[in-house]
């Protein structure tokens, strides 16, 4: 699904869970195996939101560190689910589509109240008075109440799976699976071409609604590139562009990564930088998340 607005806020599945059916994870092992649903014994109560986190920490792949953002943002773990939705961004949008399709349990990878301390209310400066109500803050939460939904990030543990889950869901939608080098969805080797063509068949298999941001010489041909959905920090680029022709990325912060990029086309290397949007470049992560085994 599509937010209204952008392609921020996309969600995928939305599985109904009945009496006979739980969530489980591929076999240890798997490359990147997604959650997906198995029938059990007749007649087994549904799960409550509590005991499908429990699963999944379970089965995930990877020790499981309680001081990350994995948590609940809103709702109640004691909610029995009725089906699963998986979103980039848990916008009111997505979760009014969930609610269309039968499902209150909101898995999301980024977080639902503007900021990684995900607040259900403003918070400000340490020792500052509280900031005054917020109307989307308060809309937000009363519509998580009303319709008893329960919302779930899961951001950190499913970004540390081998191999990253986010970079393999954008390789499989860009249709570079057999592009891989040595099997590493991050790192691609493609047939030549310019930076502007990569750009344009980005933007239409992706997507991608909003701006999309390129650096680089249109008509260079470039072959090496780099897959960093999310966020990327300025070490990251320093450590990669020398392995790399182009890095594809979520976001970055606009004083550093961006100029860097600029920097070095105007010193004449061969290098570029798309940009895809933060939760453009985590859609098809979460939809792996959702997909059937």
């Amino acid at each position: 699904m599509r937010d209204g607005v952008e392609n921020a806020g996309r969600s995928e599945v939305v599985t109904r869970l009945s009496r006979r059916t739980f969530i489980r994870l591929g076999a240890a092992g798997a490359a990147a195996a997604p959650f997906a649903l198995e029938c059990t014994t007749t007649g087994a109560a549904a799960p409550t939101a509590q005991v499908v986190v429990d699963r999944i920490r379970e089965r995930v792949g990877v020790d499981w560190n309680p001081n990350t953002v994995d948590a609940f943002k809103a709702g109640h773990p004691t909610t029995v689910v009725t089906g699963i939705a998986t979103t980039a961004l848990a916008t009111i949008d997505v979760m009014r589509r969930a609610i269309q399709t039968g499902a209150n349990l909101i898995i999301t990878s980024g977080p639902t109240f503007y900021s990684r301390s995900d607040a259900a209310t403003p918070t400000g400066r340490r020792g500052a008075a509280p900031p005054p109500p917020d109307p989307v803050f308060t809309a937000k939460q009363k519509f998580i109440t009303e319709n008893r939904l329960a919302v779930w990030r899961f951001s950190d543990h499913w970004r540390a799976r081998t191999p990253d889950p986010f970079a393999q869901g954008i390789a499989d939608a860009l249709g570079w699976a057999r592009h891989r080098v040595n099997g590493d969805p991050r790192r691609i080797t493609v047939p030549a071409v310019t930076i502007d063509a990569l750009a344009r068949d980005v933007k239409a298999k992706l997507g991608v609604r909003g701006g999309m941001r390129v650096i680089g010489k249109p008509d260079a041909r470039v072959q090496k590139l780099a897959l960093l959905p999310g966020t990327i920090s300025i070490q990251t680029t320093l450590a990669v562009f020398p392995e790399v022709e182009v890095i594809i990325a979520g976001e970055i912060r606009e004083w550093e990564s961006s100029e860097y990029a600029r920097d070095l086309v105007h010193a004449g290397r061969h290098k570029g930088l798309i940009l895809i949007g933060r939760s453009v470049s985590e859609d098809r992560g979460m939809k792996a998340c959702a997909g059937r085994g």
